[in-house]
């Protein structure tokens, strides 16, 4: 097990409304209770601005989150960039072939230095005051700085973030808790090991990425995949015609889970299919020809983002296959469609007086509670210990 040293920063303390009321939220669930007897996570979890201030500092501020495909990242002066919740980043090659990853944020008035998803580049300008960082993230060039004092041109960075490859991904820790801690990388190396391993992923290469704006919690979209695929043959009923759902398994470990089936002769499915969901928001579907992953991105306690990237394995003509290609998206976005309007729609009920707790369906559900016990005790682990400081 490999673990990695986070450098601490200056601690902010979630502002919470009610610690009482917290409290008592808290101890509505227990993750003890095994699934055949459980209720789901009572809705509040999915509507209520302290746990989700919660869910920041310790579900992404405590675990890698993936942000890309090193497909993407091939010589120097290629990057990508996104934002997680406040925090704006960027992923680039430096001269040397390195990948690094900094905060984009202009060390003069906090400007973002690019607005692009990716690109490349021989230097980041921002586009404020034009200060120039070379692709280590520092400091190259800055105007007028006659008369200032106590500053160092040569000893101005970007502030770094720390980034891993494990497979071919790209895995960055943005540290929200702002805590000295380890971060346990096992469970990203023993998806990457057992499973994607078997599906040639090395041999696919970035093709697309279409993002949707969800009105609904970010764990909505995450119980969703994890339900096993018991909602395939009524909501998916395309897709439902080309797999073979009487073989659909789903196996559990380690904060990721695994489901698996075989597709039909239809080209886009043919052979294995494998739906991999990563702890705590990233899920890898192989299928076929192609791979897509689906990085759910929280922005406040009932709205998400998710971003879903398309590969395509290097052996199909991008020209020839031109028509195939496009119908196989086209597929993709009915079935995400399909999901946007449940998850859309579970948030209405969710927030609904008719609706506190539901039941697991134990054959098919028990991933979506192993998510919900590993988040629980993340979240009143870390409060906790924040009663405790104070």
């Amino acid at each position: 097990i490999r673990h990695f040293h986070l450098t601490s920063r200056v601690l902010k303390s979630p502002t919470l409304s009610n610690e009482s009321s917290l409290s008592k939220i808290l101890s509505s669930w227990s993750p003890a209770v095994p699934v055949e007897q459980a209720l789901t996570l009572p809705s509040i979890f999915y509507t209520n601005n302290d746990i989700f201030e919660l869910e920041k500092q310790t579900v992404f501020g405590q675990n890698w989150l993936a942000v890309g495909h090193v497909s993407q990242l091939k010589k120097p002066g290629d990057f990508i960039s996104g934002q997680f919740l406040s925090e704006p980043y960027i992923v680039n090659v430096d001269e040397t072939g390195k990948i690094r990853s900094h905060y984009n944020v202009c060390c003069h008035h906090g400007m973002c230095l690019t607005t692009k998803l990716n690109g490349n580049v021989n230097e980041f300008q921002c586009p404020y005051h034009g200060w120039i960082y070379d692709l280590n993230g520092r400091l190259k060039k800055a105007l007028r700085l006659k008369n200032i004092q106590n500053f160092k041109a040569s000893k101005t960075t970007l502030k770094p973030i720390d980034v891993r490859i494990i497979g071919p991904f790209v895995y960055l820790n943005l540290n929200f808790s702002n805590r000295e801690q380890e971060i346990d990388l096992s469970h990203i190396e023993s998806v990457h090991e057992n499973y994607l391993k078997l599906t040639n992923y090395d041999e696919l290469e970035f093709l697309h990425t279409r993002t949707y704006s969800l009105k609904c919690n970010w764990k909505v979209f995450i119980d969703n995949f994890l339900d096993g695929g018991y909602h395939v043959n009524v909501a998916h009923k395309w897709l439902a015609a080309y797999l073979n759902m009487k073989d659909y398994r789903t196996i559990v470990n380690n904060k990721y889970s695994a489901q698996t089936c075989y597709g039909t002769n239809e080209k886009r499915l043919e052979g294995n299919v494998c739906y991999v969901f990563l702890y705590p928001n990233f899920a890898i579907n192989r299928y076929g020809s192609f791979m897509d992953t689906n990085s759910v991105i929280p922005i406040d306690k009932r709205n998400c983002l998710v971003k879903i990237d398309h590969y395509l394995d290097k052996s199909v003509d991008r020209i020839t296959h031109k028509n195939f290609i496009d119908k196989s998206l086209k597929d993709s976005y009915i079935v995400q469609d399909e999901d946007v309007f449940l998850c859309e729609n579970v948030q209405i009920g969710l927030e609904s007086n008719a609706y506190d707790s539901g039941r697991y369906v134990p054959t098919v559900e028990h991933a979506m509670h192993d998510f919900h016990k590993i988040l629980y005790k993340e979240i009143n682990d870390f409060y906790q210990h924040l009663i405790l400081e104070r």
